[in-house]
C-alpha cells in the first residue's frame, strides 16, 4: 500500500485522521488508543479529541487525530476538516454529505464493509474491511478491526506498537479480552483490501458540507416552541446494530403484539383488518378489527433484540445480519410519488 508518512510543507501537522461513526461503535476509544500509541510509544506529537452530542447509542460521533514530529508542536485545536485518513464505521453514514467532506485527493478512505459491497465509493485509495463480521466472530467490537485497517493503510502507524497498546489497555480488564481484541486488530490488518477507484465520485469540499441549522437565533420560534419535534422516523438506525438483527417468521406468529410493546423505535409494521364472523345461530354475523404483524422496517431497527427476548411463539429470532435484511424489509409507509 502507498504510505502516508512525510510532513506536508504547507501544513502544521504531518498526518490528520478523522473517524466518522455513531455512539456505541467505539470510535472515541479507537481515537484515544491510536493517539496513545503514537504519542507514548512512538514518540510523536499527537492531538486527539472527539465531537459528539448526548453520547447515547445511535447519535453521530467524530474522532479527530493530528500527528506531527516530536520537534514540531501542534497548535491547532479545531476539528479535522481535510483528513489524510478518513475511516467510516458503517456504510449507512455515507448517506450524510458531511461524512466524506474534505477528504484529500491523495488521502485514503477506509470503510467498514464487505469486500463485495456494492456501495458507491469516492475516487482514490479505498480500503474495505469487514470489521463487523470480524467483530462478531471474535466477540469483540468493530473499532479494533478498523484500527487494524488504519494501521495497514498508513505507514506512520507502527502496527506492532499499536497492538501492544491494545493488549495493555484491554488487559487491565482481563487477559481474555486483551487476546480477543489483539486478534481482532490483526485480522483487520490482514483482511483489509485496498482498491483504487478511478470512476467514483469526488468527495465534497470541506466548506459548506454541513447544512445550516433549521432554526437560528434570528428565526427561532417565540417562547422556545418546538415546531419540528425530533422523531425516529427521520433517522436511519441501521448503523446502530452490532452484526445481529431480529428475523420475522410469519408462520409462527400469533400476532399477540407483545413485541410491539417493548420495541423502543416502533419499527414493527402492522396491518389492521376487519374480520367478519358468522355462526349458524347468528345469520347477521358480527365483525371485529384485528392487527396482524407484517414484518420489520430495518431502517429504524437498532438491533436491541428486545422483541426476540419477549416473543412467546418464537416468531422472532436473533440472526446474523446479511442480504436477507434488505430482502425481507417491510416499509412502515408507502413512498408517495408525484
Amino acid at each position: 500500500m502507498k504510505s502516508i508518512k512525510h510532513p506536508k510543507e504547507n501544513r502544521t501537522t504531518s498526518l490528520e485522521i478523522r473517524f466518522e461513526s455513531i455512539g456505541g461503535l467505539g470510535a472515541n476509544l479507537a481515537g484515544q488508543l491510536l493517539a496513545e500509541s503514537l504519542a507514548l510509544r512512538q514518540g510523536l506529537n499527537v492531538s486527539q479529541f472527539s465531537s459528539y452530542g448526548s453520547e447515547k447509542k445511535g447519535t453521530p460521533v467524530r474522532s479527530f487525530i493530528r500527528v506531527a514530529p516530536a520537534e514540531k508542536p501542534i497548535r491547532v485545536t479545531s476539528p479535522v476538516t481535510e483528513p489524510d485518513v478518513l475511516a467510516v464505521f458503517h456504510e449507512a453514514l455515507l448517506a450524510r454529505r458531511s461524512t466524506l467532506a474534505g477528504l484529500r485527493a491523495d488521502g485514503v478512505f477506509i470503510l467498514n464493509a464487505p469486500h463485495s459491497s456494492s456501495v458507491r465509493l469516492p475516487k482514490g485509495r479505498v480500503v474495505l474491511v469487514d470489521a463487523m463480521a470480524i467483530a462478531v466472530q471474535e466477540k469483540t467490537r468493530i473499532n479494533t478491526a478498523i484500527l487494524g485497517a488504519v494501521a495497514k493503510a498508513c505507514e506512520t502507524i507502527d502496527a506492532k506498537t499499536l497492538a501492544a497498546t491494545l493488549e495493555e489497555h484491554f488487559g487491565r480488564r482481563s487477559a481474555k479480552l486483551a487476546e480477543a481484541n489483539v486478534k481482532t486488530f490483526w485480522r483487520g490488518y490482514n483482511e483489509a483490501l485496498e482498491r483504487l477507484i478511478t470512476e467514483g465520485f469526488s468527495a465534497p469540499p470541506a466548506d459548506g458540507a454541513t447544512s445550516a441549522p433549521f432554526w437560528g437565533y434570528l428565526t427561532a420560534p417565540i417562547g422556545g416552541a418546538i415546531i419540528q419535534a425530533g422523531n425516529s422516523v427521520i433517522n436511519d438506525l441501521s448503523a446502530s446494530r452490532q452484526g445481529f438483527a431480529p428475523r420475522f417468521h410469519k408462520d409462527l406468529c400469533n400476532h399477540c403484539g407483545v413485541c410491539d410493546m417493548v420495541c423502543p423505535d416502533y419499527c414493527l409494521v402492522w396491518e389492521v383488518e376487519d374480520i367478519f364472523h358468522r355462526t349458524p345461530a347468528d345469520t347477521a354475523g358480527w365483525e371485529r378489527r384485528a392487527a396482524r404483524l407484517l414484518g420489520i422496517d430495518y431502517r429504524f431497527c437498532k438491533g436491541c433484540l428486545r422483541c426476540v427476548e419477549t416473543c412467546p411463539s418464537g416468531a422472532l429470532t436473533k440472526e446474523l445480519e446479511g442480504p436477507w435484511v434488505g430482502a425481507e424489509q417491510v416499509p412502515l409507509w408507502k413512498e408517495e410519488t408525484v
